[in-house]
């Protein structure tokens, strides 16, 4: 069993609009609307490459109720953890015009911060029990910054595999309790490292101190188009992306990880997953808005890299 974890979860909007202009009324168009948030984004990712899963995700309100809806239309099974605060709600728009793509985040509301003990409760719940618990996307502000930290203990007593995909404090935290896997973008390895910004081998070196001083087996740091990198005891290797034309970005680091995971729970070797893992992210930036990747154009894009 795969079970995701989404503590941050989203209603993801996003519009099409002829151009953004000031103080004019943007008519928009091809309005969609999605259960989003890190977790839920690698659950929905999961769902398409045939995987299933279960998301644990908090949800409040009237957007938590839509939240819940939407992943019941798409047969996600999921356990909610009941929140007072609103779900919040993402807005992408994107300008046609211009060519280019607009990402406004809306705030958490406030509530009361989530009880760990619930998320331990439900983990050990899950029957058969989880080989791989994948957390991923931010914390509510009101959250302790090491909550990732505590959950990695909690699916460590149970013997699964965690997968990390955070950043700042939470991230940092993190690393220093054992970790299967992360995945950071190269600002966030350089603040594991203490840098501000990595060029060229440095990188490399970066992925290597983090794998050798901190008890995280692999680590996976985002290229975005050129690709990623695959660190681990034995080394570091570079997989590239494939070339495509991309129309959005969102959703591509999740459709990454649910390919990482899916690869993995089927029984690939690492490297494999891992170019399945590119494969899914390079495909999610085919899609318009909040759309994640096509199953069939990631698979051929996977077929692609492997030779």
């Amino acid at each position: 069993m795969i079970v995701t974890i989404t503590l941050n979860p989203s209603i993801d909007k996003s519009v099409v609009v002829d151009a953004v202009v000031p103080d004019a009324k943007l008519r928009c168009s091809s309005v969609v609307e999605e259960a989003g948030g890190g977790g839920i984004n690698v659950a929905r990712g999961l769902r398409r490459l045939g995987t299933q899963c279960l998301a644990v995700t908090t949800s409040g309100g009237f957007n938590g109720a839509m939240l819940q809806q939407r992943l019941r239309a798409q047969d996600i099974a999921f356990r909610s953890i009941e929140v007072t605060a609103e779900t919040r709600e993402n807005l992408t728009v994107f300008d046609r015009g211009a060519n280019k793509q607009y990402r406004f985040v809306l705030p958490y509301g406030n509530s009361q911060p989530i009880a760990l003990e619930e998320i331990r409760s439900i983990l050990r719940s899950v029957e058969p029990g989880p080989s791989y618990v994948v957390a991923s996307g931010s914390l509510p502000s009101n959250m302790p910054r090491d909550s990732y930290a505590r959950i990695a203990e909690m699916v460590g007593e149970l013997g699964a595999r965690f997968i990390l995909d955070t950043s700042g404090e939470p991230l940092i935290a993190a690393i220093e309790k054992p970790v299967f896997l992360m995945k950071p973008n190269l600002a966030e390895l350089g603040a594991l490292v203490g840098r501000d910004e990595l060029e060229g081998e440095e990188v490399t070196e970066a992925i290597s101190t983090v794998i050798q001083e901190h008890p995280c087996e692999v680590l996976v740091v985002s290229l975005g188009a050129a690709g990623a990198y695959l660190g681990t005891a034995g080394g570091v290797r570079h997989v590239p992306a494939p070339i495509v034309k991309p129309r959005s970005t969102v959703g591509a680091g999740d459709s990454m990880v649910a390919g990482i995971v899916h690869g993995l729970y089927s029984g690939m070797d690492l490297p494999d997953a891992m170019r399945l893992g590119v494969a899914c992210g390079s495909a999610a930036t085919l899609t318009p808005g909040s759309e994640l990747f096509e199953r069939d154009v990631a698979l051929r894009l996977y077929e692609g890299l492997k030779g």
